[in-house]
């Protein structure tokens, strides 16, 4: 417990670091409804698939204040996992995963093996319902010593799947997970397709990997002393 922090802060936090990631009602569904209209999910034609994703983000990335409002659906949340001075991935992340599928599965990883740093959370947002096998999954924190990176995606897989978790999250809902955890998805199972958005959240001056910031990342919610000390110069001594 940090006597610093509120109840309910404690509360979220503790859940964080055991279970490995927090579900909760989007804070702003408003927004949440105006993303679910840029995107627009249906049951897509597989052999058309690359076309509507590229479509899709184009659309997302053309959208004035698009990363704000994608800010707003876990803003409270993120204050309290992440901190309130923020640095958000520049760009989305749209998944999207037909029934039966076996082509365009995302494999076990963890954000932190492809250069992301361990400081950065990840907001997860589905555009549909999802269970089951229509939901990612995620290694919890307390079977992490079952895990060896070593051997190939699928061996990684079969060594851990008694122990993960696939997480249920309905639209309406949003996820925030420990991306230094291994997660990924498996063939969608169910009768309809996935639609779901992510992006990474991270302090804005905590220790970045090979994505860094300006190229992969960018200050969001800087406050005013940060601001001073970023432009203070220390005056001469002298004429």
């Amino acid at each position: 417990m940090n006597s610093f922090f509120s109840n309910e802060e404690n509360d979220l936090t503790e859940q964080f670091l055991k279970h490995g990631y927090i579900v909760q009602p989007a804070e702003d569904m408003d927004v949440l409804a105006l993303f679910k209209l840029w995107v627009s999910p249906h049951e897509p034609k597989i052999e058309r698939l690359n076309e509507l994703k590229l479509k899709v983000m184009a659309t997302l990335n053309e959208a004035k204040d698009a990363r704000r409002f994608y800010y707003w659906l876990a803003k409270d949340l993120l204050h309290t996992l992440v901190g309130n001075e923020l640095a958000m991935q520049k760009k989305f992340n749209l998944n999207v995963q037909v029934p039966n599928d076996e082509k365009n599965l995302l494999p076990i990883h963890a954000d932190t093996w492809t250069g992301d740093s361990p400081f950065q959370v990840v907001l997860w947002v589905p555009l549909v319902d999802c269970y089951r096998t229509k939901a990612m999954w995620l290694l919890p924190p307390k079977h992490m010593d079952k895990f060896r990176l070593e051997g190939s995606s699928e061996e990684m897989f079969k060594r851990i799947e008694p122990y993960v978790e696939y997480i249920p999250v309905k639209y309406g809902e949003v996820l925030v997970f420990n991306s230094t955890l291994p997660h990924g998805n498996t063939v969608n199972r169910e009768d309809s397709t996935r639609w779901s958005l992510n992006c990474r959240f991270k302090s804005v001056f905590s220790p970045y990997g090979r994505k860094e910031l300006g190229e992969h990342f960018e200050p969001i919610t800087l406050r005013a002393a940060s601001l001073v000390g970023i432009e203070y110069r220390r005056p001469s001594c002298c004429l």
